[in-house]
């Protein structure tokens, strides 16, 4: 097998015929599959060129909570050696996945941000690390969360695009690994939009499936009727080929370059940021040009999603943290906590009521998507908010960060349909506006793949190296004043 460091040398130093450890970075699973399959590039090299630049990037960045250097060589190298033998395990055999440390990972410490589990090191791994492990994936660490993914701000991660801002949450770790071109792939929990926000605040792109289709054993749930596991990538093929490990009953599926129609609401998000709406309008222009059709639809509105979302959502999280951990809980911090507090005093006839409401909202979703191949609306009603921000407006009202980030995604956690977010129209500072797109239950494999196609038409290339590196000193300055 040919390495990358064994090939000769030109006058800059750079390994003839071969791209530069930062372009092999930010390269597509797909690109490096195929150069790992005809021994262009070794596992364990591909696997050196993403730990060195952990080490050079992360003690800024925080991405990760521990990285797996001596498991990931030693995976890397079992890829090598399958690799040579003409047995590779599939398109992610030898790729360095990250995944989040609320998902139980050998041998890794997995405290999902919460002191009281700052030991904790699980037996096994949880089912979705199994099937990574089991498809070549090499495991290069796991990602920083929010102390129990009670939140949608990761603290202990700074935005690799734009440090000033925050990274999202709960999956933040996750996200900010796979922009700085740290991981090519990462794994995320979603139980009110911690997949996608972080990946519409990091510019990248999320996935969370039609609920219960991903194995959650060995997930640390914040509330399991509302918990999804889910990917991270910088491209809709990549979050594909993870998918379809993670959910190996997806299938495939073709979509033609035919007409395709999408329904959107526009008073669902009237209350965003007019350059939000915007974006939503801009990209429903670019996909009309190309054939789709547009149609208005009626959704919940977000005002009354949010009612009930806080109701069973602290119903389930206290149910969970009280049980498991009696004596922890009311020392955590403040936002989970709280949550805590919430749910316990819950009554059962609101918790009837929220669920009776929930049914409600999933019927009408499923409604709407009869009409149409997919729902197309913001992620968030606002930019990536800044770090320190603690309260948004919006429109003529203030409501809490936390508010705000979840206000167009917990609908769908709450009727479990399948969405995918992704980078829309590019901003001018180089990062993007995101838009999610729902689609009907089980038919993760057509979202996925109208979503390729949706992306191909709105083109939007956000250059990941040349932010990272353009914001590498605001990330140290902003990392001495968190410290």
């Amino acid at each position: 097998m040919t390495v990358l460091g064994c090939l000769p040398d030109t006058e800059d130093g750079q390994p003839q015929g071969s791209a530069s450890p930062d372009e092999l970075r930010f390269e597509s699973i797909a690109v490096v599959a195929r150069d790992l399959a005809n021994g262009n590039l070794s596992a364990v090299e591909l696997c050196q060129v993403v730990l060195a630049a952990i080490r050079k990037l992360d003690r800024h960045l925080g991405a990760y909570s521990q990285v797996l250097t001596e498991t990931a060589l030693a995976e890397a190298a079992a890829s090598d050696a399958r690799h040579q033998a003409g047995v590779a395990l599939g398109p992610l055999d030898g790729i360095p996945v990250a995944v989040k440390d609320l998902i139980d990972t050998r041998p890794a410490v997995c405290r999902a941000g919460l002191d009281h589990l700052a030991d904790y090191v699980p037996e096994r791994d949880a089912g979705v690390v199994t099937a990574l492990r089991r498809a070549g994936a090499v495991i290069i660490g796991v990602t920083e969360t929010d102390p129990g993914a009670f939140s949608t701000d990761t603290p202990r991660t700074i935005n690799p695009l734009d440090p000033s801002r925050t990274v999202g949450g709960s999956s933040g770790g996750s996200a900010a690994a796979v922009a700085a071109g740290l991981a090519f792939a990462a794994i995320g929990t979603d139980t009110g939009g911690s997949i996608r926000i972080p990946a519409a605040c990091c510019s990248i792109l999320g996935f969370k499936s039609t609920w219960g289709r991903v194995d959650t054993r060995g997930v640390r749930p914040l509330a399991p009727s509302l918990d999804h596991v889910g990917p991270l990538a910088r491209s809709v093929a990549d979050l594909l080929l993870v998918q379809s490990i993670l959910d190996p009953a997806l299938g495939t599926f073709t979509y033609h370059d035919g007409q395709c129609s999408l329904g959107t609401c526009s008073s669902y998000f009237a209350d965003a940021d007019p350059d939000v709406q915007e974006s939503v309008r801009a990209s429903l222009d670019t996909l009309g040009l190309h054939g789709a059709t547009v149609r208005a639809l009626d959704l919940p509105a977000p005002e009354d999603v949010l009612a009930f979302h806080m109701i069973n959502l602290p119903k389930e999280a206290a149910d969970y943290h009280t049980r498991r951990f009696p004596d922890a809980w009311p020392d955590y911090p403040e936002i989970a906590r709280v949550t805590v507090e919430a749910g316990r005093r819950t009554n059962p006839s609101d918790y009837a009521l929220s669920e009776e409401r929930r049914a409600v909202a999933s019927a009408a979703v499923d409604r709407a998507l009869e009409m149409v191949d997919a729902i197309i609306l913001p992620v968030m009603p606002v930019d990536a908010p800044l770090r320190n921000m603690r309260e948004i407006k919006l429109g003529q009202r203030t409501v809490t960060k936390l508010e705000a980030t979840i206000r167009y995604t917990a609908l769908f956690n709450q009727t479990g349909h399948p969405v995918v977010s992704l980078p829309a129209t590019l901003l001018p500072d180089g990062r993007a506006f995101s838009v999610q797109l729902v689609g009907r239950r089980d038919a993760d494999i057509k979202l996925l793949a109208l979503a390729e196609r949706v992306a191909r038409l709105l083109s939007v290339h956000v250059d990941y190296a040349r932010l990272v590196e353009r914001e590498a000193q605001n990330a140290q300055r902003v990392r001495a004043e968190i410290m």
